[in-house]
C-alpha cells in the first residue's frame, strides 16, 4: 500500500512539475521572446515610420538592456522578500504595460520610456526568477527542464515576425503593439495560474526520476564559492556573451534589410531562426545533462562563432548564405540564457547558486547594454551594420575561452559516469 501511495504521489509531483515547467516557458515567451526576440521586427520599421537614425533605434533598445540589467540585479532580493510567483507575474505586468506605452508613444523618449518598462519584465519576469523556480521544482533533468523552458523564446521568434509584419503592414505600427499587450495580458493570467514557488507549497515534492544508475562525475573541486579569480572569470565570459546574443541578435533584422533584403523575405528568416532557436536550447540542456557542460559549451560556442562569421558576409546577396547565418547563430543563443543557469549549477550549490544565477545574468545584460548603441552609432560611421558583428564575433571567442578555462580548472563539467 505505502509503494501504491508513493508512486501516486511521485506521478502527482512529475506532473505538478511539468505544469510548472509549463507556466516558465510561457513567461520567458512573453518577456524574453515577445519583449526581446520578436521587437527586432519592429526595428526596421521605426527606422522607417518614425523617422529614428540607425542609433537611435539602437538606444531604444539600450534603455530596455539598462533597465532589464538593474531588474536581474533586485531580482533575487524582491524573490526572498514577496516570493517568486509574485514577482514573476509583476514582470509580466510590465510587460503588458510596456507595450501599450509604445502603443501610444510619439517621439524618441517616450519609445525610450516603454522599453524601460520592457526591461523591467525582462528582469523580474525572466531567467532569474525563472531558474530558481526550476532549481526548486526539478532535482533530476534539471538541464533538460531549462532548456524546455527556454524553447518558449524560439516559438515566439518562429510565430511573432510574420504576424507582426502582417500587422505593421495591414493595420499599423501602434495596432500591432497594443495587441501584442493584450496577448500578454492573456498570458500573465495563464502564467499566474500554472507556477507556484515551491512544491511543498502545494503537498508535493521535487521531481527526481527515481534512476539511480546514472551519477554526475564527481567533483574534484566541491567548494561552495568560487575563487574571486575564477567568479571574475565567469562573469566576465557572462558579460561577452551580452553583446553577440543581445544586440547581435535585435539587429540582425536591419543588418539584412540594410543590404538590400525585402522586409517578408527578413521576417521569413527571422521565423526561421526561431525554430532553430526553439531546438537549441533544448539540446544544449539535454547535452549538458548527457554529455556534460564542458562538451555542450564547445558545441554551442562552435555554431554561435560559425554564425557570426556568416553574419559579416550579409552584403553578398545570397538567401541560402542568410539562412545558415541564421541557423548557426541560432544555436549559439543558448548562451544568453540556459547556459547562464547551467554554469552557476556547476560552479556552486545553495544560496551560492541563486547569487551566482544572478550576477551571470546581470553581467550578461551589463553586456548587452554597453554594446547596445554599438551597432546603430558603426552603421550611421560606415554605412552597414557588418562592423558591429565582427566585434561580437571577437567577444564570443574571449567567452568561450574565458568560461571554459573556468570549467577545467575547476575540473568540473566533465561526462556523466555509470554507477
Amino acid at each position: 500500500m505505502s509503494t501504491s501511495v508513493s508512486s501516486q504521489a511521485g506521478r502527482a509531483s512529475a506532473r505538478r512539475a511539468w505544469l510548472v515547467c509549463l507556466g516558465c516557458g510561457l513567461a520567458l515567451f512573453t518577456v524574453m521572446g515577445l519583449g526581446v526576440n520578436a521587437f527586432t521586427v519592429y526595428q526596421p520599421y521605426l527606422l522607417e515610420l518614425e523617422h529614428f537614425t540607425n542609433a537611435q533605434g539602437s538606444w531604444i533598445t539600450t534603455a530596455r538592456s539598462l533597465f532589464g540589467m538593474l531588474s536581474m540585479a533586485t531580482a533575487d532580493a524582491l524573490c526572498r522578500r514577496y516570493g517568486l510567483r509574485r514577482v514573476i507575474v509583476s514582470g509580466l505586468g510590465c510587460f503588458v504595460f510596456s507595450y501599450f506605452l509604445f502603443g501610444a508613444a510619439h517621439s524618441f523618449l517616450s519609445y525610450c520610456a516603454a522599453a524601460v518598462f520592457s526591461g523591467l519584465a525582462y528582469g523580474y519576469g525572466g531567467m532569474v526568477p525563472l531558474t530558481l523556480v526550476i532549481s526548486r521544482w526539478f532535482q533530476d533533468r534539471r538541464g533538460f527542464a531549462l532548456g524546455l523552458m527556454a524553447a518558449g523564446t524560439g516559438i515566439s521568434t518562429i510565430l511573432a515576425p510574420p504576424l507582426l509584419t502582417a500587422a505593421i503592414q495591414n493595420a499599423g505600427l501602434r495596432f500591432a503593439f497594443w495587441a501584442e499587450g493584450l496577448f500578454g495580458l492573456a498570458l500573465t493570467l495563464l502564467v499566474l495560474l500554472l507556477i507556484r514557488d515551491r512544491p511543498e507549497d502545494v503537498g508535493l515534492a521535487p521531481y527526481t526520476t527515481g534512476a539511480t544508475s546514472v551519477k554526475a562525475a564527481p567533483r574534484e573541486s566541491s567548494q561552495t564559492r568560487l575563487p574571486p579569480a575564477l567568479w571574475w572569470a565567469a562573469v566576465a565570459a557572462a558579460f561577452f556573451t551580452g553583446g553577440p546574443c543581445g544586440p547581435g541578435f535585435s539587429h540582425l533584422s536591419v543588418l539584412y534589410t540594410a543590404e538590400g533584403y525585402p522586409s517578408g523575405t527578413v521576417a521569413l528568416l527571422i521565423s526561421y531562426f526561431g525554430i532553430i532557436l526553439m531546438i537549441s536550447k533544448v539540446l544544449y540542456g539535454t547535452l549538458s545533462d548527457a554529455l556534460g557542460s564542458r562538451a555542450a559549451n564547445y558545441v554551442t560556442y562552435g555554431a554561435g562563432i560559425l554564425g557570426l562569421c556568416l553574419c559579416c558576409l550579409a552584403s553578398i546577396p545570397s538567401v541560402p548564405l542568410a539562412a545558415a547565418a541564421c541557423t548557426f547563430t541560432a544555436l549559439g543563443m543558448p548562451l544568453s540564457s540556459v547556459s547562464l543557469s547551467v554554469w552557476a549549477g556547476d560552479f556552486s550549490r545553495g544560496a551560492d547558486y541563486d547569487r551566482l544565477v544572478k550576477w551571470l545574468s546581470t553581467s550578461y545584460m551589463l553586456g548587452a547594454l554597453v554594446t547596445g548603441p554599438v551597432p546603430g552609432i558603426l552603421a550611421d560611421r560606415f554605412g552597414s551594420y557588418v562592423p558591429a558583428y565582427l566585434l561580437f564575433l571577437a567577444s564570443l571567442v574571449c567567452s568561450m575561452a574565458l568560461i571554459q578555462g573556468v570549467y577545467y580548472k575547476l575540473g568540473v563539467g566533465k561526462r556523466p559516469s555509470k554507477s
